[in-house]
């Protein structure tokens, strides 16, 4: 196996290892949908009910932060607003939102509640905590009425693509529409025959459960199941209103049958002077605190991510290559040992004091061989009376040994050579 084959082996492993830990697996179906959104223009959002509201002179707001804000911020009027929110949430509620939504209400605000019960909308796949949300918001819980699949002639289930889509929750051939008819005469129903929703993944039928000491009153049935499917209950001074369909007013939609009729009446009756319809957007994705989540499920942060792989990828296998293997280290000698050890004392020791050894040590190998005391005393005068001594090489050693005896330093390497030098002319 070659350098690079390997290299690049190895780097995908690094790869792999890394997008398992920090970046995991994305692209899950729930998130290549528009979703409901008071920004958002495509099918699933709500831009076309906010422009329409705006350009009827109703104030309104985009929620990008927890309910708790809605009473701390100021910015909308204490009471006489319409709070719309769709559920399943993309980001779940915190603890202290739901008191805080709860009391908000209480004080004579209202809250129209899109819940995806009677149709799954693409952009509610994969969320399935869509009775927790209902429970925290609206106070309600629900039964299932979802009638038993049919039978074919010969007694089976009914084995068609709508049931195979069912059994796998896969999406539908086409979406199925769900019509919901007034139940008798209300003023936040009147005017409308019908409103629409479209369902584009199975979805079972639901009906809501009277909650214990406060009425509920089933504003519109379904078409299909003839159980309620709009309901209003009051909560305090406030009310909540819960539609089991969670497609009723989004863009693809909003300009089928009386839906948007519909949405007016609610926000003609339940929006006081002054007051704002305020879009839940910040459980939909869109925040403006900082949110992790977020930040590592969005496209942009991955199409960095691959870029950066790839570059990094280019790098790795054109311009490094392994090293290759190191030769065994050589056997240690004792002149090895020597070097490493003067090497070792040439660092440590002061130069001065090595150049008064080294002329010690010179002076005493002569005294010793003419049976004087080794104590490392010159013997100039003798030097001076050997004929064959070259004078030059005699003065350079002397004026170097004044240099040491002043306590100067002096170049150690032609200290040793000069020294030599003499050594071989008295030999």
């Amino acid at each position: 196996m070659s350098d690079r084959l390997l290299t690049l082996g190895f780097a995908l492993g690094a790869l792999l290892a890394f997008f398992y830990f920090f970046i995991g697996p994305t692209g899950a179906r729930g998130e290549q949908a528009s979703r409901p959104l008071s920004s958002e223009s495509q099918p699933n959002g709500y831009l076309g009910a906010r422009l329409w509201l705006e350009s009827q002179h109703v104030a309104v707001h985009s929620l990008r932060h927890r309910f708790d804000w809605l009473e701390s911020s100021g910015v909308v009027p204490k009471s006489g607003n319409l709070l719309i929110t769709t559920i399943p949430f993309q980001r779940p509620m915190r603890r202290g939102e739901i008191t805080a939504l709860r009391d908000w209400i209480l004080r004579g605000n209202s809250v129209l509640v899109a819940a995806g019960l009677d149709d799954t909308p693409e952009w509610a796949i994969p969320e399935t905590d869509t009775f927790g949300d209902l429970r925290d918001v609206a106070g309600l819980s629900f039964r299932d009425v979802t009638p038993p699949p049919e039978k074919k002639p010969d007694g089976k289930p009914d084995s068609g693509p709508n049931a195979e889509a069912a059994a796998g929750l896969q999406r539908l051939p086409s979406p199925k529409r769900g019509v919901l008819r007034p139940n008798g005469k209300h003023p936040l129903t009147a005017g409308l025959e019908a409103v629409f929703a479209d369902s584009e993944y199975p979805a079972g039928k639901f009906a809501a459960v009277t909650p214990a000491g406060s009425p509920m009153l089933a504003l519109m049935q379904d078409n299909e199941s003839g159980d309620g499917g709009l309901w209003l209950t009051p909560l305090g001074k406030g009310t909540v209103i819960v539609s089991a369909y969670g497609s009723l007013f989004t863009n693809k939609l909003l300009d089928q049958a009386d839906n948007a009729r519909l949405l007016g009446n609610v926000v003609e009756r339940l929006v006081g002077p002054g007051g704002h319809v305020v879009f839940d957007d910040v459980h939909q994705g869109a925040a403006d605190f900082y949110d992790a989540e977020a930040f590592f499920a969005d496209s942009r942060l991955h199409a960095s991510f691959w870029w950066i792989i790839g570059l990094w990828l280019i790098w790795v296998l054109g311009g490094t290559r392994l090293p290759l293997p190191a030769a065994a280290p050589a056997p240690v000698r004792e002149q090895s040992f020597m070097t490493a050890t003067g090497n070792f004392f040439a660092r440590v020791v002061d130069k001065r004091r090595i150049a008064r050894r080294m002329m010690a040590n010179f002076f005493n190998e002569f005294r010793r061989s003419l049976g004087l005391p080794a104590d490392g005393k010159p013997l100039w005068p003798w030097m001076r009376g050997i004929a064959t001594l070259e004078p030059g090489v005699l003065e350079r050693v002397e004026a170097l040994h004044a240099r040491i005896a002043a306590g100067r330093r002096v170049n150690l390497v032609e200290l040793h050579n000069r020294l030599q030098q003499l050594r071989k002319q008295l030999q």
